[in-house]
């Protein structure tokens, strides 16, 4: 992301923000009452606010069945369960609301990655730099952080891209000793209150393609010289989610 898209990330987030603040002083003042549309913008709240469940679980449905990779995003995943609780909640199912359901997922979920159990959760899970491993040599990242976070240097002359989760934590990856498979590689950053910094060497270039930023963003201020270097140009390309947190690429 250029700085002139994080500025215009920065003033979108901003005017979202300051219409939200209209709205509700203009509530609070009785106009809308005036006006005659309060009951008409109440409906349309109530309406929204009903099909949300909905169209995060199909948002998850989508992303699995349109995800080319072999192994789905784990936030697809997450997107497909939060989404089927808020519907169930919704329906009344099992005699449960979502706000009896809420609370204890959260915890269990929070517990069960602070136990980090090794010999339950996947290797992505477990974030101490001693069991992902400096000098990494897979091809295909699968690495979460949460309430933590490595350094990781990666020497793979085959790397296919994959997925980086960082909530309340972060990573800082060093591809610069490494190169990848195919002319090109995605890599999707999803960064909740947490960052991601990725070095990359000097023949690449990077591409932010489809990436959603809310009151954070993807900084790339690395520069291709592969031409320059008489080396092949290579394409990193980012996706995912900045919510609150973002990244930087560099070289």
């Amino acid at each position: 992301m250029s700085d002139d898209d994080t500025q215009n990330s920065r003033k979108t987030t901003a005017y979202i923000l300051l219409s939200v603040a209209a709205f509700i002083i203009l509530s609070r003042t009785g106009l809308f009452d005036l006006l005659g549309i309060s009951s008409l913008l109440g409906w349309s709240f109530r309406a929204v606010r009903s099909l949300i469940p909905a169209a995060i679980l199909l948002l998850g449905i989508y992303w699995l069945t349109h995800d080319e990779g072999n192994e789905k995003p784990i936030i697809a995943w997450a997107l497909t369960l939060f989404g089927g609780v808020l519907l169930s909640s919704q329906f009344g199912l099992f005699g449960l609301s979502f706000g009896d359901l809420f609370l204890p997922m959260w915890l269990v979920i929070v517990a069960f990655i602070v136990m980090n159990p090794r010999n339950l959760l996947p290797r992505r899970f477990n974030t101490q730099s001693d069991e992902i491993g400096v000098g990494e040599d897979s091809d295909k990242l699968q690495l979460v952080a949460f309430m933590g976070g490595s350094e990781l240097e990666y020497t793979s002359q085959s790397l296919t891209g994959g997925e980086v989760i960082s909530v309340w934590g972060g990573y800082k990856l060093d591809f610069s000793q490494a190169d990848m498979k195919d002319d090109s590689m995605t890599l999707n950053l999803f960064c909740v209150m947490g960052g991601v910094e990725v070095v990359v060497p000097l023949n690449w270039a990077v591409e932010k393609r489809g990436a959603v930023c809310i009151m954070g963003g993807f900084t790339v201020k690395s520069k291709c010289l592969a031409e320059e270097l008489e080396l092949p140009r290579k394409t990193l390309i980012i996706k995912g989610l900045a919510l609150m947190g973002g990244g930087e690429i560099r070289n």
